[in-house]
């Protein structure tokens, strides 16, 4: 609330490609790879423009679960949130938000929710509706594991007892015989540490900035899928109904092109540079032996998604468009 009332009174920069400055809520920390990579698109929207992008960061302007909707009312222009801390307002596009096992590689994840956002019209509609549209989107990169005992093969997952979140993680954990247990990102360490999780399913490089190398010494190249990560937002209205011109956002969109190939880059140079690191520290990594079984016993996650769904009042006949929609991205990557 207390951004909100904050936001309230901020004076609005026009919706114009003339604007000098425009305000950036920002519901993450500024160090990292989605950070780094929207200074980036910063800096080639000033170039292009100059228009300055000025970040407020770790939710200073707005929360992660408010950004959309100060944007929405026109309190804010721009904002980086995820969307599944919308998932009862847009339920499709929080779909491959955080979600495993529906991509090998973050570039296809990244794509694949991009492309959706500008062609699906179930998307768009449900964007539209929030009042706000996707500029970049970002990427997690490949949920590996790290556990303070040996995991190289289909076996050892048995028992392990590992820190998950959300619905469709802790689905996959119990499928591959673990124990799902949900802990928030900052106790994973201290879980580790005494015992109440064996293991944590995250990427690398999140996983050496929360100093898991210290209580988790074995790590594996498990792949749990990627997955769509934050989105950089604007209005709708400024987007699809004039607020901004049409060579702004032309603009806007080049720039945001170029960001999400740099992000491609850097993720897998800041995946190898926190494996090293990890490694440097004392950790041994396991070449996983059995992907093959982990895949097969992983479950059908756009089948639980089309059930939880209808459930909640999606159409099935919109759900299983959905689905496809998704396929024929996975199969195009």
């Amino acid at each position: 609330m207390k951004h909100l009332l904050a936001a309230a009174i901020l004076v609005a920069i026009p919706a114009t490609a003339s604007a000098e400055s425009i305000q950036v809520a920002y519901s993450f920390a500024e160090h990292g790879i989605q950070p780094e990579t929207d200074k980036h698109f910063a800096k080639l929207v000033e170039e292009a423009t100059g228009t300055k992008l000025e970040f407020f960061w770790s939710g200073s302007l707005g929360g992660a679960n408010e950004i959309l909707h100060l944007i929405r009312d026109g309190a804010i222009q721009l904002g980086v949130t995820a969307p599944s801390y919308y998932a009862s307002e847009m339920p499709i596009n929080t779909l491959i938000n955080g979600t495993p096992f529906l991509f090998k590689d973050v570039s296809a994840a990244m794509d694949t929710q991009y492309r959706l956002s500008r062609t699906e019209e179930n998307y768009q509609a449900e964007l539209k509706k929030m009042g706000v549209f996707p500029l970049l989107q970002h990427g997690l990169s490949e949920i590996r594991l790290m556990c303070t005992s040996p995991v190289a093969n289909f076996e050892d997952l048995a028992g392990k007892k590992v820190r998950t979140y959300g619905y469709f993680l802790p689905k996959s954990a119990e499928a591959l015989g673990m124990v799902p247990v949900t802990l928030g990102f900052t106790e994973i360490y201290e879980g580790l540490q005494r015992g109440v999780i064996d293991c944590v399913a995250t990427n690398y490089s999140s996983a050496t900035a929360i100093k898991v190398h210290e209580v988790a010494k074995h790590w594996t190249d498990i792949n749990m899928g990627a997955s769509a990560g934050p989105t950089f937002y604007t209005s709708w209205d400024n987007y699809k109904e004039g607020g901004w011109t049409p060579e702004f956002i032309a603009a806007v969109d080049k720039a945001a092109g170029e960001a999400m190939d740099y992000e491609k880059k850097i993720t897998a140079e800041t995946e190898a540079k926190a494996l090293e690191t990890a490694k440097a520290a004392g950790v041994t990594l396991h070449p996983f032996a059995d992907q093959a079984r982990v895949d097969e016993a992983a479950p059908d996650i756009l089948s639980l998604w089309k059930e939880q769904q209808i459930s909640n009042g999606i159409p099935a006949d919109t759900a299983q468009q959905i689905v496809d929609a998704v396929k024929a991205g996975q199969s195009s990557n």
